[in-house]
């Protein structure tokens, strides 16, 4: 991708692509039905879970299966910005009303030890969440996740599931070219954060309005060729091993005990 100052933050999809397509490590040989059952599991867990000690060896452990895949370990690091700044931009605000014992406070506002931990609780959910959902993405090929949203998904959903993830590789490339368009004319030689955050709004919203002109191209290339409003894919999967069946269903009764302990609440 272009430099464009903040790159690294946004994750780029013709690397995980490449990670899905060419990796040798052991979770790429794990049966993609195998991976993909765990994370409605870990959404579910995440979910109802509140306990910071669990979620926290929930976050280690999926850390450790990225690592384990060998996967790009800076990377997540930069990649875990957005949906960091994602979760405080709306959160901190609501951590300021969890009563408990203060730990600043101002008046009548105060921030409590609570809020501090509810924060860190939403944080550690969004920081698996996404984790995972790129372990996914980055040991399973391309042609395995279509045909298990083709499988999966009902149809017309399946059909939006499969064009969505091929239309950001082409949203990509179109802001990538606009960039080197702007770059080109002396566009990002800017000084002051107004005048550089509308610049890069302007930027943002020339490459989206130009991705429906692509959009209506692709369209009318696939009608050419034949598309009919089904998008089939043929592929054999390889199915779970023992180890796996074995392993979801470790994961269901250890998340059915808890939650039916009620040490989830």
């Amino acid at each position: 991708m272009t430099s464009i100052g903040f790159e690294r933050h946004v994750p780029d999809l013709g690397l995980i692509t490449h990670y899905s397509e060419f990796g040798k490590s052991p979770v790429h040989l794990i049966s993609p039905w195998t991976k993909a059952v765990f994370l409605p599991l870990i959404v579910f867990d995440i979910t109802v879970l509140s306990d910071v000690r669990l979620l926290l060896i929930m976050l280690l452990a999926v850390v450790f299966l990225y690592w384990a895949s060998a996967l790009p370990l800076t990377l997540l690091f930069y990649w875990w910005t957005l949906p960091v700044f994602f979760v405080l931009s709306i959160a901190f605000v609501l951590a300021w009303t969890v009563p408990g014992s203060p730990v600043i406070a101002y008046g009548q506002i105060q921030l409590t030890a609570e809020g501090l931990v509810f924060l860190a609780t939403l944080v550690m959910r969004a920081l698996i969440g996404v984790t995972y959902s790129l372990v996914l993405l980055m040991t399973t090929k391309y042609n395995h996740l279509t045909h298990m949203v083709s499988k999966v998904l009902p149809y017309p959903l399946n059909q939006i599931a499969l064009l969505a993830y091929r239309f950001l590789f082409l949203t990509l490339e179109g802001l990538e070219s606009t960039v080197i368009a702007m770059k080109s004319r002396g566009g990002f030689n800017l000084s002051g954060l107004r005048k550089a955050g509308k610049f890069y709004g302007s930027v943002f919203a020339l490459a989206f309005i130009r991705s429906f002109d692509k959009a209506d191209h692709v369209a009318k290339a696939m009608q050419s060729r034949g598309y009919d409003g089904k998008l089939n894919a043929y592929y054999c999967l390889p199915r779970p091993s023992a180890g796996g069946y074995a392993a979801v269903l470790l994961a269901v009764l250890t998340s059915a005990y808890y939650y039916g302990c009620g040490r989830w609440l």
